[in-house]
């Protein structure tokens, strides 16, 4: 049977840069991070992205975590 092992972890936030003047769509702006453990908890993740998030001029709209895992 195969095996399921956490390789990495990445975590990118979705910012809300404003409106579109011509269409009214929303203008998104992402940023990612690499090197998270893929261990990491789902608070840990919000209390880094909340610290984060209070640092950019725009707003962040969405956090998201991508993780990668080998199949032995």
């Amino acid at each position: 049977m195969a095996v399921k092992t956490p390789k990495s972890a990445r975590f990118g936030l979705t910012l809300n840069a404003g409106t579109n003047p011509a269409t009214g769509a929303i203008i998104k702006k992402s940023i990612s991070f690499g090197n998270l453990m893929p261990d990491c908890d789902a608070d840990a993740v919000s209390a880094v992205a909340n610290a984060i998030g209070g640092l950019l001029s725009n707003p962040v709209a969405d956090v998201t975590v991508t993780e990668n895992y080998r199949i032995i």
